[in-house]
């Protein structure tokens, strides 16, 4: 499997982050509730939350999330294979490597800076062949034509004066080996870009390069030549036997000064439809050839070639995550709670600190006597028949609604300590109503407690 944006799997590196908040929240959010809730009531009181589904949840959210951050990287695997029509030029660049390229008149030195140019013009190029000549006293292939750009760059960055160990520029030895490579062909869609400071060694070099560059013309290429250095020129540095500078000498013992030789490489151009151009801003002069020259020849369609492409599989995580998170919508984080039905006979009354709540219950097995008590006011009597019916009938459905009538006969004789047993009994129902009662009277108890101290 591979990636077409394998950056976006940086984002998977949220995914313990969001675990381990998750379980840090989680419990922060427990501590606070044991903290304000008693041990004894916390099972009812949060009975309804189910934390096996908060996790599930909460995964399937981080599965959603996880899987739609691999679908962003553009998964890939398993090819397809196509015919490829490419449309294009057949552009090799011949690089003068003699020592004389080493003058520094522009900086670092003249090699270097062909170097950069020669990447600035191949970020230009689209769907170009593209090979590399190294030349001096000869020429070598140093890169077939190709579309593989990094290939070619990794080849020019390896250049360097002993590339060719034959001294001299020889630029008829580039041009022949160049026509050489593109063939005979007629199309005109073919160039040749020359990159030297023009100091033609050999004898009668000029004119044997002007004759080699007609016979280029003649197979269909056009040649482009690019001026490196100045007219002033400078002198060669070399690193001597002892590792320090000296300075390239003429056979006569003087030292010599290397210029650019202008004159022979506009004829070498002009004769084959090209131009001359003098390297000064490597990618404005650069641009200059893409646009002036190279753009006005004529792209020819090359022969199609079988081409090996990989297949997005980038909607298999994508319909994935998005069932996961519809999933976690369904999941519900609390449980349902059913509540129990009863006869309720609930008396409200005021008095000067709050209101209480009472629940007359009805059973199935018999008519609670406390209750008629009760509303006779006998609260005395009322409470202890309560009591007396939870001793007759324990754990009876009815038995928190019991509590609940026995502590409003407590909280009526002002026994605000039984009326709150009997209350904190009545919350451990799973009747939310009841529940909800419950806390109501307990909070008016303990506020009519804390008057009575």
């Amino acid at each position: 499997m591979t990636f077409g944006a394998p950056e976006w799997l940086w984002g998977l590196l949220l995914v313990p982050l969001l675990v381990a908040l998750f379980v840090r929240a989680e419990r922060r959010g427990l501590r606070l509730l044991q903290e304000f809730v008693s041990a004894r009531l916390l099972p009812q009181l949060a009975g309804t939350v189910n934390r096996p589904r908060r996790i599930i949840k909460f995964g399937l959210q981080l599965l959603g999330l996880s899987l739609a951050i691999i679908s962003l990287a553009q998964p890939r695997w398993g090819y397809t294979f196509q015919d490829v029509k490419r449309k294009g030029l057949d552009l090799l660049i011949a690089v003068d490597t003699s020592r004389s390229m080493l003058s520094n008149d522009v900086q670092p030195n003249r090699l270097e800076r062909v170097k950069l140019a020669i990447q600035d013009l191949i970020n230009e190029l689209q769907g170009d062949r593209v090979g590399l000549i190294a030349f001096a006293g000869r020429a070598f292939l140093q890169a077939p034509l190709t579309i593989d750009y990094d290939a070619v760059v990794e080849a020019i960055n390896d250049l360097d004066t002993k590339t060719i160990p034959e001294g001299g520029t020889r630029i008829s030895s580039a041009i022949a080996l160049a026509t050489q490579s593109f063939g005979k062909s007629a199309t005109g869609n073919r160039a040749l870009i020359i990159f030297t400071d023009g100091e033609e060694s050999e004898t009668s070099g000029d004119a044997v390069a002007v004759k080699m560059a007609k016979e280029a013309a003649d197979a269909g290429a056009r040649i482009f030549t690019v001026g490196v250095g100045t007219s002033e020129g400078s002198l060669i540095p070399i690193t001597d036997e002892n590792g320090e500078t000296a300075f390239v000498k003429e056979s006569a013992g003087q030292v010599h000064k290397s210029r650019l030789g202008e004159k022979g490489l506009r004829e070498v151009a002009q004769g084959t439809g090209g131009f001359y151009i003098h390297l000064e801003s490597g990618p404005r002069t650069m641009q200059q050839v893409q646009t002036e020259g190279l753009a006005k020849m004529q792209a020819a369609e090359m022969d199609a070639r079988l081409s090996r492409r990989p297949i997005e599989r980038y909607e298999w995580p994508l319909g994935a995550a998005l069932i996961a998170l519809a999933l976690s919508i369904f999941i519900p984080e609390r449980k349902r709670v059913r509540e129990r039905r009863y006869v309720p006979a609930a008396v409200r009354t005021a008095e000067a600190a709050a209101a209480l709540l009472i629940l007359l219950a009805s059973f199935s097995y018999a008519t609670a006597p406390g209750i008629d008590a009760y509303r006779d006011g006998k609260f005395e009597d009322a409470y202890g028949q309560f009591q007396q019916t939870l001793k007759s009938h324990p754990q009876s459905p009815a038995e928190d609604k019991v509590q609940f009538d026995s502590g409003a006969a407590a909280y009526k004789l002002k026994d605000y300590n039984r009326a709150l047993e009997s209350f904190s009994q009545a919350l451990l129902t799973r009747d939310t109503g009841l529940q909800s009662k419950g806390h109501y009277n307990l909070g008016n108890t303990l506020y009519e407690r804390g008057e009575t101290e």
